[in-house]
């Protein structure tokens, strides 16, 4: 889970498996081990990726689905129409549910 989530984020942030593994000072074959699966990087390691990407441990580890910054992170890429749209669509997302369970 650590390396999909991990693949993941650096997709996000437009970072090859080199630059991650430049800013955690780090080879590029270990980048490529815990993407894999092969190794898992350790509790240092954990931290120092969850500060440079902003997202939570529990994230990272595949312990939660939901990460509030790393969502807000990924939607501040989108064009201020894009984001208009995305809240338009989540509002009416929530308002057809509401009315749903009102009849229930």
């Amino acid at each position: 889970m650590i390396g999909d989530r991990l693949k993941e984020l650096r997709h996000d942030h437009n970072d090859t498996q080199e630059d991650l593994a430049e800013k955690l000072n780090i080879s590029k074959f270990t980048v490529q081990s815990w993407e894999q699966g092969k190794s898992e990087p350790n509790h240092d390691m954990l931290v120092s990726i969850c500060r440079l990407y902003h997202v939570s441990s529990d994230f990272l580890l595949g312990l939660s689905d939901d990460d509030p910054v790393f969502y807000h992170t990924r939607e501040m890429r989108l064009s201020q129409e894009s984001r208009t749209l995305l809240k338009e669509f989540s509002d009416f997302l929530f308002r057809k549910e509401r009315k749903k369970s009102a009849r229930h």
